[in-house]
């Protein structure tokens, strides 16, 4: 009987595994990972709880073996109809400073449960000191507030994820920190202690102290089994690791081999969908343009397309004069990107636009009158 191992229990491998009973296979599917149940990952942040994709009795149903288990030696199929199949996920990077080990980090359903009990059972108004504002800090710092603590949010920029939103809301969303009552701060860690850290010179005290510096792929397992790997597990276009057809690569530890690796939720699923096609035989569906979105304060944030494209920008405004929403266009004045707070349903409306080539009017663009229904048209 044919067989599908997962190793990886993060979106891509779960989406993997529903695919593949969506789709009637027949073989046996099996999911190794060192946490247990699989979970999805952007609430850890967003409001440190853990969400299971499904609860244990579905993957009885579906006959799936569902095992907790670290996998150090990658399994060779055994069969020319087996597939093993790396969503192994990243890392979070380590500070390079002295006492970086005294920094939490927030990237696991433990790390979640650990940070969650002790904000609620902590003094209130103890001091959190979060290092990095990008996504997952930004989000944390906004629970952590939520959760009666005083919040530091320390960043080397006073633009973060400008290169995925655009600098002007990349600036705009990080000044509103501090109107909900957070401290932020530009600036270099130079060195940690248990309870202090010095930020270009400065000592700052904080009874939780949180890294949250971005990600690597994990790669250990590949590259242990001799697999090329490049920021990230190397793959074709059908999540092929190259010269392994049997073994393939999905999510944030792959990368399509000359391009850039995508590292959000969306396109985990989108590689899923294309190895369950790899694995029955059918035509693989295409990569969609980019989307991710992120949750702080009040806001709900969306970006779409790619902003490393983009050569200037259209902005239109709300009624309080704030950015609403950022459009991004490439060197000949088409539209490649955009960024948005509360955007409702002009993400949608752009994503299309940007996958059919078309670019509104500049006046369009920038009327706060023009719906998303309009601007699709």
């Amino acid at each position: 009987m044919p067989s599908v191992h997962i190793i990886g229990a993060g979106v891509a491998g779960h989406t993997l595994a529903r695919e593949l009973v969506r789709q009637n296979y027949t073989g046996t599917i099996t999911i190794s990972d060192a946490q247990g149940l699989p979970y999805d990952r952007p609430p850890l942040s967003k409001s440190l709880q853990v969400e299971p994709f499904a609860p244990v009795s579905w993957y009885q149903e579906h006959r799936i073996n569902l095992i907790q288990e670290e996998i150090t030696e990658l399994p060779t199929p055994e069969a020319e109809d087996d597939y093993i199949v790396l969503a192994t996920g990243t890392t979070p990077r380590q500070l390079q400073v002295p006492g970086a080990h005294f920094a939490r980090t927030l990237h696991t359903a433990a790390d979640a449960v650990a940070l969650s009990q002790e904000l609620d059972t902590g003094m209130f108004g103890q001091r959190v000191l979060i290092i990095g504002a990008g996504l997952v800090g930004a989000e944390f710092a906004s629970t952590a507030k939520m959760l009666g603590a005083q919040v530091t949010l320390v960043s080397s920029s006073n633009a973060p994820l400008a290169s995925i939103m655009g600098i002007d809301l990349a600036q705009q969303l990080h000044a509103e920190h501090a109107v909900h009552g957070i401290r932020t701060l530009t600036g270099a860690v130079t060195e940690l202690g248990p309870n202090h850290a010095m930020v270009s010179g400065q000592r700052l005290e904080a009874e939780i102290i949180v890294a949250a510096i971005g990600v690597d792929p994990e790669t250990a397992l590949a590259e242990r089994a001799g697999l090329r790997c490049d920021d990230g597990i190397i793959v074709d276009a059908l999540q092929r690791c190259l010269g392994r057809k049997q073994i393939l690569a999905i999510g944030d530890a792959a990368r399509v081999e000359g391009q850039r690796r995508a590292v959000h939720w969306e396109a985990a699923m989108e590689d899923a969908a294309i190895a369950a096609a790899t694995i029955l035989g059918a035509d693989a569906p295409a990569h969609t343009v980019p989307w991710f979105w992120s949750d702080r304060h009040e806001a709900h944030v969306e970006s779409v397309g790619d902003f490393s494209a983009v050569d200037s920008v259209v902005k239109r405004y709300n009624r309080r004069g704030k950015i609403q929403v950022v459009f991004g266009l490439d060197a000949g004045g088409e539209l490649v990107a955009a960024s948005m707070i509360d955007g409702g349903l002009m993400a949608k409306a752009v994503k299309k636009l940007i996958a059919k080539g078309k670019t509104p009017p500049r006046e369009q663009l920038e009327d706060p009158g023009v719906t998303a229904r309009e601007l699709g048209r």
